[in-house]
């Protein structure tokens, strides 16, 4: 009997998609209620020439629903579905509006089992490759910071490419982007696939069980909001993590740590939470992003070291200085 899984794969790859899906070097996919959108390392963001209706749009998204064993509908208008390589997101018509009518809209996001960052030696300026390698070879905890699409999972990719072989690595993730680049056999590597339907396979329930499993690195694809208090909890533990969240610039990393980590156990101090995060992560890397004729280009903007004493990061790399 095929598994829920290989549905939903043979299902999408065979959709009104599968033409882009094929195409090289295509991350994302967007229909914004009018038309279909695609983001390509090559050529950049693109609009597709072929033609879908919203007809096509919802009887697609509703089999996904029904493949996924979720609800798409009025009563439960936003749908988020995992599996593979892949992640999508989709709004029910009674959200959406273009043109003062309803409609449907979903973004796809095509995980890459490679590292395209190994020979893109633009994403590292000046020394900043030797710094994280050399922060990778101590066994130092790694944060990533940045906005959507600055190459946060690539940065995580890379570096999971260069820890020393048997090293022993506990991926956590809701896509099997993570794990398929490094599929040489030389860590001990295990991933878990987080299941946002079950509170016993959360991002928090994973990293806490991956305590009890004693790894050398955790990697977190993503800290989203209080699972980052169970993270700092692994890191207090002894276990250095690589890890990833949204922020707006280097400065302001630490203190979006503590907030995120305060929506987890409201009752914390957020002084105690911050001082916690300065005494025990390390390296802080801040990612950007820019156009250039439609194509974007990523890059490192910034790295620095926490300080405990004095609670500051002390940047020893930043663009432009």
């Amino acid at each position: 009997m095929m598994q829920r899984e290989d549905r939903l794969v043979e299902y999408l790859e065979s959709s009104f998609l599968q033409d882009l899906l094929k195409k090289k070097g295509v991350t994302d996919i967007s229909y914004n209620g009018v038309a279909l959108f695609y983001v390509s390392n090559t050529e950049g963001r693109k609009k597709y020439e072929g033609e879908v209706s919203s007809q096509e749009v919802g009887d697609f998204l509703r089999q996904i629903a029904n493949y996924s064993e979720k609800q798409f509908s009025y009563l439960d208008p936003v749908l988020d579905v995992s599996f593979d390589k892949y992640r999508l997101s989709a709004m029910f018509l009674s959200l959406v509006r273009v043109n003062n009518r309803k409609a449907y809209s979903f973004s796809l996001r095509i995980a890459s089992t490679e590292s395209v960052l190994e020979n893109d030696d633009g994403f590292f300026p000046g020394n900043t490759k030797e710094i994280l390698l050399d922060a990778l070879n101590k066994g130092k905890s790694i944060v990533i910071g940045g906005e959507t699409g600055t190459g946060k999972t690539e940065l995580q990719k890379f570096l999971l490419r260069h820890l020393e072989p048997c090293t022993r690595v506990i991926v956590i993730d809701n896509v099997q982007e993570l794990e398929l680049s490094r599929g040489d056999g030389e860590l001990d590597l295990t991933s878990w696939v987080v299941d946002e339907r079950n509170q016993k396979a959360s991002f928090s329930a994973l990293i806490r069980a991956a305590l009890r499993n004693n790894p050398d690195y955790l990697l977190v694809a993503e800290s989203r909001g209080g699972e980052m208090l169970d993270a700092l909890s692994v890191v207090m533990a002894g276990h250095p993590i690589i890890t990833t969240f949204h922020a707006k610039d280097i400065q302001a990393m630490p203190y979006r740590m503590a907030r995120m980590a305060m929506m987890c156990e409201k009752k914390l101090e957020f002084d105690d939470l911050l001082s916690d995060i300065y005494h025990h992560f390390s390296v802080f890397v801040y990612l950007k992003k820019s156009y250039i004729h439609g194509k974007a280009y990523r890059r490192i903007e910034s790295i620095g070291i926490l300080k405990e004493a004095t609670h500051t990061i002390e940047i020893m790399w930043e663009e432009g200085k």
